[in-house]
């Protein structure tokens, strides 16, 4: 430890300091800073010098100088390990050639996003302004559920860390992929997670409930980010982080039905459970905001294959997205248990429902899902009692009817102004996830059951069909493309699978098809609808690259 005396402190109480004076280390550490430089009294206790810092804008902080040399050497690294799936650092202008032109989605302001990112805070209300309209075509792909007209109207307002993952997302819609863009994107990321870090740190009942909104939605960008460049389970980390603040929060309770004190005294001392929202605007921003995490969360539990986030005591009794039903409320008054209702009704019509109810519905029946299948595998023979068989023919049958009412998404309205190209994105998605569930569930015993093998592999080829017709979308949504690698490995299990019945001389699959068989031309046709739809998918997302390479080499013996 260090002993030097220090000739400008003494033993008299520094007055308080300003908001955001603090030196970074005692921010980090949640320590109360006196500010004093070129090092704080507490830093010089703990011997930590080195580490105290201020970010006061009149200069660069070092911590960020060596995180963003950090993030160039790991780019140059990722491009020298596979150099045939990114773009080298050091790239050879053609002096003849053209200049290259925006390819930003609007070509008004021109503002440089790639050069700006990590390191410009897009502080003017004209830049924050432009950088909202250019996501709003894509705010769904995104996993955007705060209000874009709203935080456009009110710039100023975004916090930090929002701001940072609004200018991550921003990144989705430049083809650029060179290794400066990358680099760019790391610095932004570590950015970003200080931010979060310290909105943590700083979290108190006095910031009010637009804060800890913009920190749900900051999570869950930073998460449909990480799912686009294949980094799953640091996805799901921050997937799992939103929900838990979300369920502090008490999202998942319709307003005003949080309880008070006893229990939550802790949560209400440090994350207080929000009040009463002030408008309508702000009620629908926290009901998506729900179903937003809740469908991400059920998504990555169930590809990770971890347990239950979500814990099955906790009741959810917000409504479902654009809905607000009577037969949510109990005749005593109380309020019903939203998803449990849904999973045990067998009557279930799509009339009236919005495309982001359907989502929040499908993703219930994923979680369902999964949480029996986690069971089975926790303990096999729990597969033989009359309490999982009769909730396992309930599900099945209740995705069969909910999968079985969705309409082919090329077939939604396409007229002008009715966002046909946005409705069949989203459709897409409800679809893929109806086919995951019923996968999900009939998984573990599809090599041994024939009906739940039928299952799968049907379930697989209909998601698959329902590309047809569709345009190719200038991003994709990642809970889709992660899906397609499922279905892929699906279809692809079944082909070897009869294709080595043959070679074993049971012979080729009839034609008059029995209730448990599948055509193996029905799965070559899959197969290679998949293949050519991935042929337009950008070479900007690892995520898109390693599923198309899996689909490619499988190509050959289609």
């Amino acid at each position: 430890m260090s002993t030097t005396s220090h000739p400008r402190r003494n033993d008299s109480p520094s007055p308080p300091l300003q908001r955001g004076r603090a030196c970074i280390s005692c921010r980090r550490r949640k320590m109360r800073c006196d500010g004093l430089r070129p090092t704080c009294t507490q830093c010089l206790r703990g011997d930590r010098a080195i580490d105290c810092e201020y970010t006061d804008g009149t200069q660069r902080p070092r911590t960020l100088v060596l995180e963003e040399d950090i993030a160039r050497l790991q780019a140059r690294i990722r491009e020298l390990e596979d150099p045939q799936t990114s773009t080298p650092s050091v790239t050879l202008q053609n002096p003849y050639g053209q200049t290259p032109q925006p390819t930003m989605a609007h070509q008004s302001p021109s503002i440089d996003i790639t050069q700006r990112g990590a390191d410009n805070d897009f502080d003017s209300v004209s830049d924050l302004q432009y950088l909202i309209d250019t996501l709003v075509p894509y705010a769904f792909d995104l996993g955007i559920f705060l209000s874009l007209p709203r935080l456009r109207a009110q710039p100023r307002s975004i916090t930090p860390a929002l701001r940072s993952a609004l200018i991550l997302s921003s990144f989705h819609l430049t083809r650029s992929s060179a290794t400066e863009q990358a680099v760019s994107i790391e610095a932004l990321i570590s950015r970003l997670l200080h931010t979060l870090a310290d909105a943590v740190v700083v979290a108190n009942p006095r910031l009010g409930p637009q804060f800890y909104m913009h920190i749900l939605q900051a999570e869950v960008l930073l998460a449909y980010h990480l799912l686009h460049m294949g980094r799953i389970s640091i996805a799901q980390s921050h997937a799992n982080a939103a929900m838990s603040l979300a369920v502090c929060l008490g999202l998942h309770m319709r307003s005003g039905d949080a309880p008070a004190g006893g229990s939550f005294d802790f949560l209400v001392n440090f994350l207080p459970r929000l009040p009463l929202p002030s408008d309508a605007i702000e009620e629908q921003e926290r009901v998506d905001a729900w179903w937003t995490i809740h469908s991400l969360v059920k998504f990555t539990e169930t590809i990770c294959v971890g347990p239950p986030v979500v814990s099955s005591t906790t009741s959810i009794t917000t409504s479902w997205p654009g809905t607000m039903r009577d037969s949510d409320v109990a005749s005593s008054g109380a309020t019903r248990d939203t998803v449990s209702q849904f999973l045990l009704a067998q009557d279930f019509g799509m009339e009236g429902e919005t495309l982001f109810g359907l989502q929040a519905r499908v993703s219930a029946l994923l979680g369902e899902a999964h949480s029996m299948t986690a069971a089975y595998h926790r303990y096999p023979p729990i597969s033989q009692s009359a309490d999982f068989r009769s909730r396992f023919t309930t599900l099945d049958n209740l995705i069969q009817k909910f999968f079985s009412g969705l309409p082919h998404p090329a077939t939604l309205s396409r007229s002008p102004g009715t966002g046909g190209a946005y409705a069949s994105r989203q459709m897409l998605l409800i679809v893929n996830l109806a086919a995951l569930a019923q996968i999900t569930l009939h998984r573990p015993f599809a090599s041994l059951h024939a009906p739940s093998n039928r299952r799968c592999v049907d379930s697989a080829i209909r998601a698959v069909q329902a590309l047809n017709g569709l345009e190719d979308p200038k991003i994709m949504n990642p809970i889709c493309v992660v899906s397609w690698g499922v279905f892929f490995s699906t279809l692809e299990g079944e082909l070897r699978s009869l294709r080595s019945r043959a070679q074993l001389g049971y012979g080729s699959v009839p034609a008059a098809q029995g209730a448990n068989e599948v055509s193996e031309a029905d799965v070559v046709n899959a197969l290679r609808s998949l293949v050519s739809f991935s042929g337009s998918w950008s070479s900007q997302y690892p995520l898109q690259m390693t599923i198309r390479a899996k689909l490619h080499a499988a190509a050959s013996s289609i």
